[in-house]
């Protein structure tokens, strides 16, 4: 089960593919070495991750490597005249798109688990601010962590919000149910940072 913060390191090497595929589209020369960085660097992430997919983008890069030595990548064709160029920009292409689909395939359940996470705080919190939980006393006493827990335990211990919050808790866990708080709650002046 990931957390917001990795699934977020995760998603962030997602969204440096269109930036690649505009390098594919300019032919820029940089465009091989860029996707075996990207490939990299998801790699070591799914790897700190402890996600057995970092394998199969290790693969992809090996392929590319491949390549790169004028492999041509296996159930790759071609209807013009080949050259070293086109092979690599294809295989570049091709093992892109694989390595973001393996990618977005194994963050799948967890993107959707904080989804609902999310949406089910957002249900939370409407109800918090109608009753008041959302607001602390003594607003100077405590450290902006310290605000969260005692705004999170108001929540647990309330009749209405209880089992919502204790189902919240249990689909995302205690830090990241708090990540969601600070991320929702709104800025009201007066409170630590």
């Amino acid at each position: 089960m990931l957390n917001i913060v990795n699934l977020e390191e995760i998603q962030c090497v997602l969204l440096r593919v269109p930036g690649l595929i505009h390098e594919l589209a300019e032919r820029q020369m940089s465009l091989i070495d860029s996707v075996k960085t990207w490939l990299t660097d998801g790699e070591q992430i799914l790897i700190n991750n402890r996600l057995p997919v970092a394998a199969e983008v290790a693969a992809l890069r090996g392929v590319l490597i491949s390549a790169e030595r004028g492999v041509i990548p296996p159930g790759m064709a071609f209807s013009a005249r080949t050259t070293a160029r086109k092979i690599k920009e294809a295989a570049a292409a091709d093992v892109l798109r694989k390595a973001a689909e393996v990618i977005l395939q194994a963050i799948a359940a967890d993107a959707a688990r904080l989804a609902e996470g999310e949406k089910l705080m957002r249900q939370i919190l409407a109800v918090a601010q109608r009753k008041g939980i959302s607001q602390v006393s003594a607003p100077n006493v405590y450290t902006h962590s310290d605000m969260l827990k005692a705004i999170w335990r108001a929540m647990t211990e309330d009749p209405d919000l209880g089992g919502a919050a204790t189902r919240l808790e249990g689909l995302v866990g205690i830090n990241d149910a708090l990540v969601l708080l600070d991320r929702m709650l709104p800025t009201r002046p007066g409170y630590g940072s």
